[in-house]
C-alpha cells in the first residue's frame, strides 16, 4: 500500500501540473493576443484556437475531478489510495497525450478520443474507490460534501463523455472535417462538474463552523446532476451531430441546462447562507477562496436571471476559486502541511482583482491589466506551493518555529 500511495500522489501531482500548464498556455495566449504581442506561428495559432478546449477539458476535469480524486478523495474515505492506481496512471498518460495532439497536431479527432478514454478511465478508478470504501465501511458513516461532489461529478462525466466520444467517432468515420466547436458543445457538462465539486468543496470548508442540512445539500446536488445530464444528452440526440458542431441548434436544451444549474446554485447558496447566519466564520485562507467562489457564482446566476446569460462565464472563473480553495484546504487542513499564508492571501487579492477587471465591456486596458494580475496570482501560487513542498513541515511545527524565532528576536 505504501507503493500505491506514493504512486497515487505522483499521479495526482501530474494531473495538477497538466491543469497548471493548460491554464498558463491558454490564459497566456489570450493575454498576449489582447495585448497584440502574440507571435504568428503555427503553434501559437493552435494555442489561440484551442483556448476554450484547454480551459474546459484540461483544467476543470484534471484539477477538480482527477487531481482531487487522486490526492484528497482516498483520505476523505479513510483509505490510503485509489483501488485502481495503474488505471489512473494510464488515464494521466492518455490525457497528456490528448493535450499535445490538440495543440500541436492536425489529429484533433484522435485528441478528442484520447481525452474521452482518459476521462473514463480516471472516473472509473474514482467511482470504484468510492463504492469499494462503502462496501468495506462497517459503521456506514455518511459521506462528506466533498465526496458527494466528486461522486456526482464523476457520474455526470460517465453519462456524458461517451456521447461526446460517439459524436466525434461518427464525424471521423464519415470523413467530416473537425470543428473546434465540437468541444465547445461540451461546455454545459463541464460547467455542471464545476458547480457540483465547487459547492462540495465550499460546504466542506465551512463544515466545522456552519450548520447546514447535509441531506438538503446532497438532494439538490443529486437533482442538478440528474436533470442537467439527461437534458443535455437528450438535446444532443435530438439535434444529431450538427447540434454538437453548431451549438446554436442546441440553444433550447442548453438554456434548460443552464437554467437548472442556475436554480441549483441559487438554492445551494441559500442553504449555505442560512447555515452561516449568526455563525462565527474564521477567515482562513480556504474560506477566502470559498467566499470568492460564492460571490462569483452568485454574480453569474443573477446575470443569468436578468440577462439570460452569465452563469457559464462565471463558472469559468469560479473554477479557479474552487480549485485553489480545495488545494489550500487539502494541503493545510487535510494533510496538515504548512504554506505561507501571506502569499496565499496575495494570490487571492490579485485573482479577485483580475476577475473584476475581466468583466466584458470594460476598456482594453482593463483586460490587459486583468491578464497581468492573473499572471501575478499564478506566481504567488507557485511560490506558496514551492515553499510548502520544499519545507514539508506540519502546521504545528511551523508555528513552533515561528514562536521560537520571535522569542529570539525579542531576547536580542
Amino acid at each position: 500500500m505504501v507503493t500505491h500511495t506514493v504512486s497515487g500522489n505522483a499521479v495526482g501531482y501530474g494531473y495538477l501540473a497538466l491543469a497548471v500548464m493548460a491554464s498558463v498556455l491558454g490564459g497566456g495566449a489570450t493575454a498576449l493576443q489582447l495585448a497584440g504581442l502574440a507571435p504568428h506561428t503555427a503553434l501559437w495559432v493552435g494555442l489561440e484556437q484551442s483556448h476554450a478546449a484547454l480551459m474546459l477539458l484540461f483544467v476543470v476535469v484534471p484539477a477538480l475531478v482527477c487531481a482531487f480524486g487522486t490526492l484528497w478523495l482516498p483520505a476523505a474515505l479513510g483509505r490510503t489510495g485509489l483501488v485502481l492506481p495503474r488505471l489512473n496512471g494510464m488515464a494521466l498518460v492518455a490525457m497528456c497525450a490528448a493535450a499535445v495532439f490538440l495543440v500541436a497536431s492536425p489529429w484533433l479527432y484522435l485528441a478528442t478520443a484520447l481525452w474521452c478514454g482518459a476521462t473514463l478511465l480516471a472516473i472509473m478508478a474514482i467511482l470504484a474507490t468510492v463504492f469499494d470504501s462503502r462496501a468495506d465501511m462497517q459503521e456506514r458513516a455518511a459521506f462528506s460534501p466533498f465526496v458527494w461532489g466528486e461522486m456526482l461529478a464523476s457520474a455526470v462525466l460517465l453519462f456524458t463523455v461517451p456521447v461526446l466520444a460517439a459524436v466525434a467517432t461518427r464525424g471521423a468515420l464519415n470523413g467530416t472535417s473537425f470543428s473546434r466547436t465540437l468541444l465547445d458543445g461540451f461546455a454545459q457538462p463541464v460547467a455542471l462538474v464545476t458547480l457540483l465539486i465547487g459547492f462540495g468543496i465550499v460546504f466542506e470548508t465551512a463544515a466545522q463552523s456552519v450548520r447546514f442540512s447535509k441531506r438538503a445539500v446532497v438532494t439538490l446536488m443529486g437533482l442538478a446532476a440528474a436533470v442537467c445530464s439527461v437534458v443535455w444528452v437528450k438535446g444532443v440526440f435530438a439535434a444529431g451531430v450538427a447540434g454538437m458542431v453548431q451549438p446554436s441548434l442546441l440553444s433550447t436544451s442548453g438554456s434548460l441546462v443552464l437554467s437548472a444549474a442556475t436554480l441549483a446554485s441559487v438554492l445551494l447558496a441559500v442553504v449555505w447562507m442560512a447555515g452561516a447566519w449568526r455563525s462565527h466564520i474564521a477567515l482562513r485562507v480556504p474560506m477566502l477562496w470559498a467566499l470568492g467562489f460564492l460571490v462569483v457564482v452568485s454574480t453569474g446566476w443573477v446575470s443569468q436571471f436578468v440577462q439570460a446569460e452569465g452563469l457559464h462565464s462565471a463558472l469559468q472563473f469560479g473554477t479557479l476559486f474552487a480549485v485553489f480553495c480545495g488545494l489550500y484546504l487539502w494541503r493545510g487542513e487535510v494533510c496538515d502541511r504548512w504554506y505561507p499564508k501571506s502569499f496565499a492571501v496575495a494570490q487571492f487579492v490579485s485573482m479577485s482583482a483580475a476577475t473584476v477587471l475581466a468583466v466584458p465591456g470594460l476598456p482594453m486596458l482593463c483586460q490587459v491589466a486583468s491578464g497581468a494580475l492573473f499572471v501575478l496570482s499564478g506566481v504567488c501560487f507557485l511560490v506558496a506551493m514551492g515553499l510548502s513542498l520544499s519545507r514539508n513541515t506540519s502546521m504545528q511545527a511551523a508555528q513552533r518555529q515561528g514562536h521560537t524565532a520571535r522569542a529570539q528576536v525579542v531576547s536580542l
